[in-house]
């Protein structure tokens, strides 16, 4: 399982893979439960990197 654990890490990944989304893009979308993701305390985040592959699957 890949996994990145804050949200640059996952802006740097998505820009690798020619689908650069932002980081308050991606704050937003956290914030209404749209892209998978796991807090695992209040600050910390971890992106299933593999999740979020199939997630731009349906929603591109």
């Amino acid at each position: 399982m890949r996994k990145v654990r804050t949200i640059k890490a996952l802006c740097d990944y998505l820009q690798k893979i020619d689908c650069p989304i932002g980081r308050t893009t991606i704050s937003k979308l956290i914030k209404e439960n749209e892209i998978p993701h796991m807090r695992i305390s209040g600050r910390v985040i971890i992106f299933d990197l593999d999740e979020v592959d199939a997630w731009l699957g349906g929603n591109i």
